[in-house]
């Protein structure tokens, strides 16, 4: 049952006024709400949220199948060759210069590869790991890796490092080397729908920094957004860079 928020003072637009003992709201509209109008009101609030999110969750799934779509469209010479270009401008950026410990992907269903970024990881001694397919909760768990041979198939089919491998806690990770089916000009991402690197991403290091490649057909205008969902640093695809938080990349200076 919906009942009237208990709201000690200015929250957006809705007001809070008390009259003895009758409470009275005003709301978006400007109007006072009394008694049960009050409650009323707040439950027409709470339906119209929920409306909201369950709109925005329709819009992102049919984007998910569009954008699927595209990437199916495209043969596998066109991914390598795309994604040669990706890697050479990704590597040129100093988010990725600076970074010491970098967080890779191993790409699946027509992903940017990510191969020429982990060969020329390690042979700039840097830490590079990746996902396990295991996760405790929404938190994805990542392992390193010295060279290429270690990683293997997993229990989704994904590469992943072996048990042998160093586990990495995801705070000390300073670069997130991030998929995804679609982003925005200004650093929005939509995933795959399981949220893992959204929550990822949040209980990450302050200091850490993210970064999405994709290929130019990924990019849209607008991605419907919720909370939950985490921004980009930077999108890098085969023929631009695209700055979305574009935060400091001095950020092991931080």
């Amino acid at each position: 049952m919906c009942k009237p928020s208990p709201l000690t003072g200015d929250e957006g637009s809705l007001r809070r006024h008390d009259f003895g003992s009758h409470l009275a709201f005003r709301g978006f509209n400007g109007r006072w709400a009394h008694g049960h109008a009050a409650g009323d009101f707040f439950c027409g609030v709470a339906a119209v949220s929920e409306t909201v999110v369950e709109e925005a969750a329709a819009r992102k799934q049919t984007l998910r199948e569009e954008l699927t779509a595209r990437r199916k469209a495209m043969t596998p010479d066109i991914i390598d060759t795309r994604g040669l270009k990706v890697q050479s401008r990704f590597l040129a950026a100093p988010y990725y210069q600076k970074a010491r410990t970098v967080a890779l992907y191993a790409p699946i269903r027509g992903e940017v590869p990510t191969r020429d970024i982990l060969i020329a990881a390690l042979q700039d001694d840097k830490i590079v790991c990746y996902p396990l397919s295991h996760v405790h909760g929404r938190i994805l768990s990542f392992r390193a890796i010295k060279s290429e041979s270690e990683l293997e198939p997993g229990r989704l089919g994904v590469r992943e490092p072996s048990n042998s491998s160093d586990l990495i806690p995801v705070d000390q990770i300073d670069l997130f080397v991030v998929p995804g089916l679609g982003f925005t000009r200004d650093g929005k991402r939509l995933g795959r729908g399981g949220g893992y690197y959204d929550a990822t991403l949040r209980a990450a290091s302050q200091r850490s920094r993210r970064v999405g490649l994709a290929f130019n057909d990924q990019v849209v205008q607008v991605l419907p957004t919720t909370a939950d969902d985490v921004d980009m640093d930077l999108i890098v695809t085969e023929s631009e860079s695209l700055r979305g938080l574009y935060r400091d990349w001095d950020f092991l200076d931080t």
